[in-house]
This record gives C-alpha cells, structure tokens and sequence, in this order.
C-alpha cells in the first residue's frame, strides 16, 4: 500500500499487525441519494464470492455486507439505479455480483446502469494485463450478459445533475474519482487515487499503481485543488475515517476528519 515509502516512515502512521505484516483496509462504498436518476452506489465493494483460501489469504471480512448497509437507509439492491465502478479491481467491484446459488455470478443491483470506464472493462476481459491478478473477469461478464453495463469513453461521465465520473488513470488504466456538487460544495469520491488517509501526500504512491509516474502526475495538482478549495473527501480504504478534508504545512500533508 505505501510502495517506495520506507516501512520505517509508514509504519508509524498503519502500524503492520506483527503475525502477518498486514495492515488493516475498509472497503467502503458511497451511498448518493437525491439524484434525479434515483439512488447511485459508487463503488459496491469487496463482495462475498470467496472461496476460503482467499479470504484467508487476504483476511477479508465482508461485514456489513453491502445489502445489509443499504437495508438501514431503507433501501435494497432493486432500489438502486447506477452503480459506478471508478475500475475493476475486484476489491472495488467484487460486490457488483453475487452467487447464484449455483457457483456462478450474477447481477447483485439488477435495475442499474453500471457505469465503467471502457478501458477497464476491455482490460478485464483481455486477461492479458500486468495487473491482471487484480480482475475478476466473471464479475465484467455477469454484468455484460445482463446488458447492465455503460462503458463511457474520454475524461468525464456526468452520470446526474451534480455527479460526475472523471477518467485519471495512473494507478490503473481507467481509476476513476467521483465529484459530487450542490449548495455551493464539492464532495469528492477518491477510490484508489487516495485510498487512505495516509496517502494525502502527493508522493505516498502505492506499490500497486500501474504506472507510478502518472500517478503522481495526476494525483499532485488532484490533491492541491481539493486543499485549497476545501472539498470534503470520502476515503474508500481508509480504515477508520470515511470523510476528511486535506491540509498542509509546506511540506507536510495530513487529512483532517469530518463528520457527516
């Protein structure tokens, strides 16, 4: 997660369980309600279809399930009319499926438009790709057999009034993140472009980034714009905090909660 910082710095802001060196990460979708379209998720999550090695491996603990937080706004998956995937990266897309009783995928939010970037939807079902361990292509497939996907081209996506996707790229092909305007504020959905707190600063690139120095290319000036026009930041990853605002003495970055 923190790449070329030496662990020496990034272990004391995410000290690294001692047993396994991992570190804890949410993976915490954003719920948009009041749009004309009707309901949006971005990003549904990690998902349930794991076997057991996996969810060893990874220690992947899908509670609150996706339906089970939608439930306590009084919504379901039917409720739902977009779902926006900023990538395909199964731990942001994995819940876009569930099992069909049956070992396969199929549709978790069957009356919404998913809305991908088309270079992530090809790289997925390439299999041919230097991240390609990080794709689920059955995940693309389910949603493509049930003509629920939307692949837009370019930078931009408006997807409602207010809601707009913007094509980055840098950490994966396609990596998306999400502004939300209304009432003179701007919200901003990061997805992996800034995927936890500790990462605010321009050069904490992750080991995961595609391509390193688009990352960075695309994240610095990103990152300087929602400081200084204060944008209110919903952190997908980040295990304790969801909303935070950006801050800077000179040269030191740092994410200050908010609560909404």
């Amino acid at each position: 997660m923190f790449g070329v910082v030496p662990r020496a710095l990034w272990q004391k802001l995410e000290p690294a369980d001692p047993a396994d060196h991992t570190i804890p990460l949410a993976t915490r979708p954003l719920l948009i309600e009041g749009a004309e379209c009707g309901p949006i998720v971005v990003e549904p999550g990690i998902g349930g279809r794991w076997d057991a090695k996996s969810k060893r491996i990874y220690r992947i603990e899908e509670k609150p399930t996706i339906a089970e937080s939608l439930a306590e706004r009084g919504l379901g998956p039917d409720d739902i009319r977009v779902v926006v995937l900023t990538h395909l990266h199964w731990d942001h897309a994995g819940a876009a499926t569930v099992d069909d009783g049956h070992g396969r995928a199929t549709p978790q939010f069957r009356r919404a438009r998913h809305v991908v970037p088309r270079v992530e939807l090809e790289v997925c079902l390439s299999g041919d790709s230097l991240r390609r361990a990080s794709y689920r292509k059955e995940d693309a497939t389910a949603l493509l057999d049930a003509a629920l996907l939307d692949p837009f081209d370019g930078a931009e996506r408006p997807v409602a009034p207010g809601v707009t996707v913007h094509s980055v790229g840098g950490h994966s092909d396609g990596v998306c993140v999400v502004t939300v305007d209304g009432s003179g504020q701007r919200a901003c959905f990061w997805s992996d472009v800034v995927p936890t707190r500790n990462h605010v600063h321009p050069l904490y690139l992750m080991a995961y980034d595609l391509n390193a120095a688009k990352s960075y290319e695309v994240r610095k000036p990103l990152i300087e714009r929602a400081e200084s026009e204060r944008w209110i930041n919903a952190l997908y990853h980040d295990p304790l905090h969801a909303w935070v605002t950006f801050a800077r003495d000179g040269e030191k970055w740092r994410a200050e909660p908010v609560q909404m």
